[in-house]
């Protein structure tokens, strides 16, 4: 879970946890904090939809933003989300009143602002799209490793 749905000492405790036990841990796709990063704990960086702290003002994809936080030694792979897990093909909502100055800065959001992440990433609209997007991380981290993770389902009448 994200900085912000877990608390500041909540996301430290995970990372040195992730440190002493030798493992990496996911900050979610709401970007890595200084709380992330403060007991060096390995990271696996997710991306969303969204593209939380790797995101130009427009939501649009900052190959820039994106570069400078990969290549932090804690980040040890890149995991691209493709869609919202407990609700596939929907879009998912911050809510302004929860985006305090610390949450704008490490998501790279307007401080009170309502931002929704899309239900399908911007970048791609095709499995080549996808790989396209793939290689294009693997550059931008410098070679370090680059996967996805997605979720099927369909809506049940209720």
């Amino acid at each position: 879970m994200s900085f912000g749905s877990l608390s500041a000492r909540a996301i430290e405790a995970l990372n040195k946890g992730a440190s002493l036990g030798g493992f990496a841990h996911n900050p979610g796709e709401g970007s890595m904090s200084e709380h992330h990063l403060k007991h060096g704990g390995d990271i696996i960086w997710q991306i969303g939809t969204g593209y939380f702290g790797c995101r130009n003002p427009d939501g649009s994809f900052n190959d820039q933003a994106f570069s400078e936080r990969a290549k932090l030694d804690n980040v040890k792979m890149i995991e691209i989300k493709i869609s919202q897990g407990a609700k596939p093909s929907h879009t998912g909502v911050l809510p302004g009143s929860k985006v305090t100055k610390e949450i704008a800065e490490i998501r790279l959001v307007s401080v009170g602002e309502t931002v929704n992440s899309p239900p399908t990433h911007p970048e791609f609209d095709s499995p080549k799209g996808l790989l396209d997007f793939v290689t294009r991380l693997r550059k931008l981290s410098e070679g370090k490793p680059v996967g996805f993770k997605f979720c099927l389902g369909k809506k049940l009448n209720s």
